[in-house]
């Protein structure tokens, strides 16, 4: 299964799709960035999808920046974040991701750090469930943590609890539900008992039911994590990018540390679906202005580890032409962490 597009001047969208049928469902769940309680002000969200229509597709979210202030919360929690990136899609199964980099949480006085974080869940027709999450040089309040990659890998803090790659799993008769949390803190009053906090960062949750419905005519293809930097550090990412309803969708969030440049992309102009794929678009730079990116990806099948990501950027809105020279590309397109999935494709 393939497929090409490309938006051209005069606005008609041109599609060829060939597609092996996919087995009849209907879908639903959702992904979130960072979801923040603390009982004495409220929750705050960051990059939240909200759900997907049961009838499949995709929803997605993207933030350059996912803080969430000290002042937000009485003091209780402070969260500095980088790029931030959520996505669902429902198509031969549900599959919802969501990434964050550089991460520097404080609750209840713990305070925990993370190059980047990651949790991935998949319902599909069997009923079945799978999930994962990856966090990169996970430290909290001074101690390198070893990630296990063990579901519910549990820390415990002065006063509280951290949970690593927290999951819940439910498959009753056709229908099957995973919930995934990277990384998940509660804090307590040592006198009260009293909760006071809850965070959450990356949360994903995909369901399924198998007994009826039709797949979208859409084509996907996601990612989310981290490749080194033009000089030095690293350079974070996560996108969507696809065709649905006649028409493309998509994001694209990237940052590198080591060179001024960070992107939010929100308009996807092209899109070639596959193992060997990639998108067009344009977006905002802060440092650069305006921009038009060029991505080619590969999924390497799992766990990711020979997945790429090549991005080229140009100054300007408009296609660049054969002789123009990208103002940035990445040197090293091979993922140290995260994932690229071609929804669909058997890579």
């Amino acid at each position: 299964m393939k497929t090409a597009c490309r938006l051209l001047a005069f606005t008609v969208l041109l599609c060829l799709t060939v597609s092996a049928p996919a087995a009849a469902a209907t879908y639903g769940g959702s992904a979130t960035g960072a979801q923040v309680t603390v009982p004495a002000t409220g929750t705050t969200i960051r990059a939240a999808t909200g759900s997907i229509g049961i009838s499949g597709g995709t929803a997605e979210a993207s933030l350059l920046v996912g803080d969430v202030p000290g002042s937000a919360t009485g003091g209780v929690v402070a969260l500095s974040a980088g790029v931030m990136h959520s996505a669902i899609v429902g198509l031969d199964a549900t599959r919802a991701e969501s990434s964050t980099g550089d991460i520097t949480l404080t609750v209840s006085n713990n305070t925990i750090t993370a190059d980047f974080l990651m949790a991935r869940s998949t319902a599909s027709c069997g009923p079945a469930v799978a999930g994962s999450s990856q966090l990169t040089n996970l430290v909290i309040n001074g101690q390198a943590i070893t990630v296990t990659g063990a579901p519910n890998q549990t820390v415990a803090l002065p006063n509280g609890t951290a949970i690593i790659n927290e999951q819940i799993s439910s498959i009753v008769g056709s229908s099957a539900e995973l919930t995934v949390n990277a990384f998940h803190v509660t804090t307590t009053d040592a006198i009260t008992g009293q909760q006071l906090a809850d965070v959450m960062l990356a949360t994903v949750d995909a369901k399924i039911d198998c007994s009826g419905g039709s797949p979208p005519n859409a084509q996907f293809t996601t990612g989310g994590g981290w490749v080194p930097g033009v000089f030095a550090g690293h350079a974070t990412f996560g996108f969507v990018a696809g065709t649905q309803d006649s028409g493309f969708r998509g994001h694209l969030v990237y940052k590198d540390s080591s060179f001024p440049f960070s992107l939010q992309g929100t308009v996807i102009t092209a899109f070639t679906a596959g193992c060997d794929g990639g998108f067009e678009g344009t977006g905002n730079s802060p440092e650069q202005g305006a921009v038009y990116f060029i991505v080619d990806i590969h999924d390497g099948g799992e766990p990711g580890t020979s997945d790429t990501l090549q991005i080229k950027a140009f100054h300007g809105t408009t296609p660049p032409g054969p002789t123009d020279v990208p103002f940035y590309t990445d040197p090293d397109t091979l993922l140290r962490g995260g994932n690229i999935q071609a929804h669909g494709f058997s890579c």
